[in-house]
């Protein structure tokens, strides 16, 4: 699916994204975990509403970008509401040109899962992410459970096309051919990721 189709979709499911921003959702320890190792100069790729920004502890800046106009909208609201400096930029992940280096920590809640071009995306983190930088990643794909896994292969293109997201990804496959993976933790039935890494340098 191109990007174009993509924002558009995920401009329609703003609204409900945004009200769930603020609740505790199924998903909210797993981020707290995962970003509570989140530190320094700090980018957020497909940032959504912004659901992620409260959950920060240790920021020196956040960077966050996400392509839809809608997710855009409200996570410059969001930003308002923190303490710490958060700049929101629409922007196509794939198309964002920033320096080698530039981030101490790259953080992705849930995103591999659209993009056209997932392995593109984890080199550009890690050629974006500090030496000694850290790149975590809260993701979904495949389950590890066969009869979970038939489901979501018979899913993937209907949900691919409604929703822009795919079910059916090896998650932990793409990210070890990018990055280097120091920890996983893998939830029901390996369907959800949390993933701890470091680029190859």
């Amino acid at each position: 699916m191109n990007p174009t189709k993509q924002a558009k979709i995920f401009d329609k499911h703003a609204k409900l994204y945004e009200k769930r921003r603020n609740k505790i959702t199924i998903d909210t320890k797993l981020r707290k975990k995962l970003l509570a190792n989140a530190s320094g100069n700090i980018l957020e790729v497909s940032a959504g509403t912004g659901t992620n920004f409260p959950l920060y502890r240790n920021v020196t800046s956040l960077t966050a970008v996400d392509f839809s106009p809608e997710m855009v909208r409200y996570a410059k609201g969001a930003a308002q509401e923190v303490s710490y400096d958060c700049t929101v930029i629409q922007e196509d992940v794939e198309e964002l040109m920033f320096q080698e280096n530039q981030f101490d920590t790259i953080v992705s809640t849930l995103s591999m899962c659209s993009y056209p071009n997932p392995d593109f995306v984890l080199g550009q983190m890690s050629r974006w992410c500090k030496p000694g930088g850290q790149i975590l990643l809260f993701e979904h794909g495949i389950s590890s459970n066969k009869v979970a896994a038939r489901l979501q292969e018979k899913l993937d293109p209907l949900l691919s096309e409604r929703i822009g997201c795919h079910l059916d990804r090896d998650i932990i496959k793409l990210v070890n051919n990018k990055l280097k993976v120091t920890k996983v933790e893998s939830h029901l039935m390996g369907t959800f990721h949390l993933i701890w890494a470091t680029p190859y340098k």
